[in-house]
């Protein structure tokens, strides 16, 4: 009887600890767009830019868009944060528009990408997607000796 509990205990226990946090059928069915400039077209971004990031979460678990972060597209390193909120935004709302901020001495890293994280009924930042790549104009004023 107590060995037939402790088995029964163990496989509990491997059934909890084994369920994946943000399975990937929740994440399944969203999509992030580009990023696009907030008053028109444009190619290229400089820093203070406010911009807008798109998303499709019709057909997914997805609720809210909580966080939004800048990674350098040469070695995927994070580099800043641009929006955290809790619950954060609906992601029935399908944009976000923010002011893209960049620190004078990673202006000049050449190519980057937001990544969205979203998260799902009960779930907190369960998914993530990323924009595509796009570049920053480094501050034309900006003193970078300061920068190593």
């Amino acid at each position: 009887m107590q060995r037939l509990s402790i088995l029964a205990f163990v496989a509990l226990a491997t059934h909890t600890c084994s369920a994946p946090v943000g399975s990937p059928s929740q994440c399944e069915g969203w999509s992030v767009g580009s990023l696009a400039h907030a008053t028109g077209p444009g190619s290229t971004f400089s820093p203070n830019d406010h911009v807008v990031i798109t998303w499709t979460a019709t057909d997914s678990s997805v609720t809210n868009i909580r966080e939004v972060d800048l990674f350098s597209a040469k070695d995927d390193q994070f580099l800043h944060t641009q929006y955290r909120s809790y619950p954060g935004v609906s992601a029935t709302a399908g944009q976000l528009s923010l002011t893209l901020t960049v620190p004078l001495c990673l202006q000049r890293d050449g190519d980057y990408y937001l990544k969205v994280y979203s998260s799902a009924s009960g779930q907190d930042m369960d998914c993530s997607l990323q924009t595509g790549s796009f570049q920053i104009t480094p501050d034309p004023n900006g003193d970078f000796s300061q920068c190593t």
